[in-house]
Order: structure tokens, then sequence, then C-alpha cells
């Protein structure tokens, strides 16, 4: 595992990212791992085998990213400009809790020491809490009164 690490424009690689908890294994859907296949398949890797890299084959910066890519894909997706990259880290930890997925493994996967930074910071309520809340308090009865 490597982390690119961008400081005043220039790229540099890492072999290990800010924690013990950041060296992890992401788990990746079938459909993704195609993906970056073809993409590798279609333009090969850059430098240090970068999937993702600049028409020069060195490591993205962050600058060519957002206008290259990542603002002309929020484009096409109608959604506002403002979004972050990172903001998909948020989506992901949210998604992952309502779903159901224990925040153990959530906060695992993450690569956070501590499950409280993942529900603190990464976790947002989304407009189904409501919906579960009412729905498990109708799930819930009391006994009849003894009156």
């Amino acid at each position: 595992m490597r982390v690119a690490e961008e400081v005043s424009g220039h790229v540099t690689l890492k072999p290990y990212p800010k924690s013990r908890a950041g060296r992890r294994t992401v788990p990746l859907p079938s459909f993704v791992v195609q993906a970056l296949t073809d993409h590798r398949q279609s333009f090969g890797t850059g430098a240090d085998g970068l999937i993702f890299v600049a028409r020069t084959g060195a490591p993205l910066k962050r600058g060519t990213f957002r206008a290259r890519i990542w603002k002309p894909s929020l484009q096409r997706a109608g959604l506002p400009l403002g979004l972050r990259f990172h903001d998909l880290r948020h989506s992901y930890a949210t998604w992952l809790v309502s779903d159901g997925v224990p925040i153990n493994d959530v906060a695992k996967v993450m690569g956070h020491e501590q499950t409280s930074t993942t529900l603190n910071r990464y976790t947002h309520s989304t407009a189904e809490r409501d919906r579960r809340v009412l729905k498990s308090f109708a799930a819930f009865s009391l006994p009849p009164g003894n009156d």
C-alpha cells in the first residue's frame, strides 16, 4: 500500500498511510474491479505502477483531477459543483451504516482507529432516518395494563 501526498504542487509517494489502521484491504464490488482492469488495459500504468496518472505518466495532481475529471463529472451528473471528492468518503460511511453494516466493520474499511471518528465525522443523518425510527417504534408494543 502506498499513499500519494501533494505538497506545494509536488506529489510524493509514501510507503505507508497516516496510521496503522490505514493499512487495510478495502473490498471492491466486481464491477469496480472490472472497470479498473479495463482502464489499466486501455491506458496502461504510469510511473510507479499508478493506475490514474497525468498525461506524462506522473502522479495526478489534485488541481488537474478537479479540473479535468471531478468537476466535469459533477456537471454531467447534475450535482452541485461545490461537492468535494473527499465527500465520497462521508457518503460511503453513511451508506454502509444506514445499510446495517456494523460500525466496527465500517471503521476498519474507512481506516479509522476509533469507531467514534467514523460516527462523529463521517456518518450523517439521512432522509430515511425518521422513517426507520418510526418503523422501529411501531414494531414495539407495551404489554396491556393491569389496571
